[in-house]
């Protein structure tokens, strides 16, 4: 799964306009022109940078991570993409409600013993993660979820899923519907993790995310 992540920085904000124009993505609404939010972590149910199409470009807005729950005893934060296309709650999302959830970097616990070991995952040359997520309305406004995937190789020691990252060229393939998630689950992608003991030291491992 994907619990927590980093927001961006003011100039990851500013690299994410670039890159959208390289795209030839036009930005027709942004929320996030007078951005001064500090480097922190997103928790569910925070809000966050997420990438929409739309019938004229692109929308950068805030939306809530986490589906609420039916009967409103949680959230929602993630969607397997094994089962998305079947599953009621996301299947008429991945036709009209796909959206990219860019991030400096994501966490996940491996568990050790009776303990749990906290490890960030970035890209190896430093660059903004976007993953695959899908979005929904709501009476009380947007909502959306991390898309993850079966983790293999090394991080697969760590935990048993993580989240699907896209590369800059299939950002808008997503989007536009153009990857299905038999495609999505097979993306590669490589990143640095850091395993951090209870002092915040960390020592960098490097694997790819398959």
């Amino acid at each position: 799964m994907c619990g927590r992540y980093s927001v961006l920085t003011e100039d990851e904000i500013i690299e994410i306009r670039k890159i959208l124009q390289e795209l030839s993505l036009r930005i027709v609404k942004d929320e996030f022109e007078q951005y001064d939010k500090e480097p922190c972590e997103i928790c569910p149910t925070d809000h966050a940078p997420v990438i929409i199409r739309n019938n004229e470009g692109v929308s950068f807005e805030s939306l809530k991570w986490g589906f609420t729950k039916w009967d409103g005893s949680g959230v929602i934060i993630n969607a397997r993409c094994e089962t998305i296309e079947t599953k009621s709650m996301f299947s008429t999302l991945t036709k009209a409600g796909r959206c990219v959830v860019p991030a400096s970097e994501f966490f996940e616990w491996e568990k050790v013993g009776k303990k749990k070991k906290k490890h960030y995952a970035k890209d190896k040359d430093g660059n903004i993660l976007f993953f695959a997520g899908l979005y929904r309305n709501t009476e009380d406004g947007r909502e959306f979820v991390i898309i993850t995937k079966e983790a293999t190789g090394d991080m697969a020691r760590i935990h048993d899923r993580l989240p699907v990252i896209l590369r800059v060229n299939q950002i808008e393939p997503w989007l536009c519907g153009e990857l299905t998630a038999d495609d999505i689950s097979n993306l590669e992608f490589n990143v640095s993790v850091f395993p951090c003991n209870v002092d915040g030291e960390c020592e960098q491992l490097s694997f790819d995310f398959t």
